[in-house]
């Protein structure tokens, strides 16, 4: 069995692992999918520092507004707590929602070096987009399950170009 997705992150005085099921569980399963992929993502981001960062010194700016990506990065850095996550629909990168302006891509800031996650083209399928536009509920929410299911079982780079 594959090792259980968690992110390391330095907290008031040790290091706190937060795994996966913890931000599941805080987020619910409206918006999955996006969950899952931001969770990796930070993952991805996080191993290009040169050691874990402490919360207090993480911003995030984030190209998509929605539910899940809040919410995986305001659990693992408290970013939105603290007044240190901005959104900006206007990042060029990554622009795959044919119906929303938005970007699929984060970066996150610890002291003096930032990193990147750009989500790659074809993670999320076309018909992910097209069902939000009008379909099956059920079909959504089995297809939400399944992309977060491919994003946790693959390591960050299969879904994200990282810098």
């Amino acid at each position: 069995m594959a090792a259980e997705p968690t992110v390391r992150i330095m907290g008031e005085e040790e290091v706190i692992a937060v795994t996966w099921p913890a931000v599941a569980a805080y987020h619910g399963q409206g918006a999955l999918a996006m969950l899952a992929l931001t969770f990796q993502a930070l993952n991805g981001m996080m191993a290009l520092l040169p050691a874990i960062p402490r919360r207090e010194d993480i911003t995030i700016l984030s190209g998509h507004p929605g539910p899940g990506v809040r919410d995986a990065f305001e659990f693992v850095t408290r970013a939105v707590t603290r007044g240190a996550y901005t959104v900006d629909r206007s990042l060029p990168e990554a622009r795959f929602n044919p119906h929303g302006d938005m970007s699929y891509s984060f970066r996150l800031t610890a002291g003096s070096r930032t990193v990147a996650a750009v989500l790659r083209e074809g993670v999320l399928p076309p018909r992910f987009f097209a069902l939000f536009k009008g379909g099956d509920p059920a079909e959504l929410s089995a297809l939400k399950r399944r992309i977060a299911d491919e994003a946790l079982a693959a390591p960050p780079d299969r879904a994200f170009i990282l810098s």
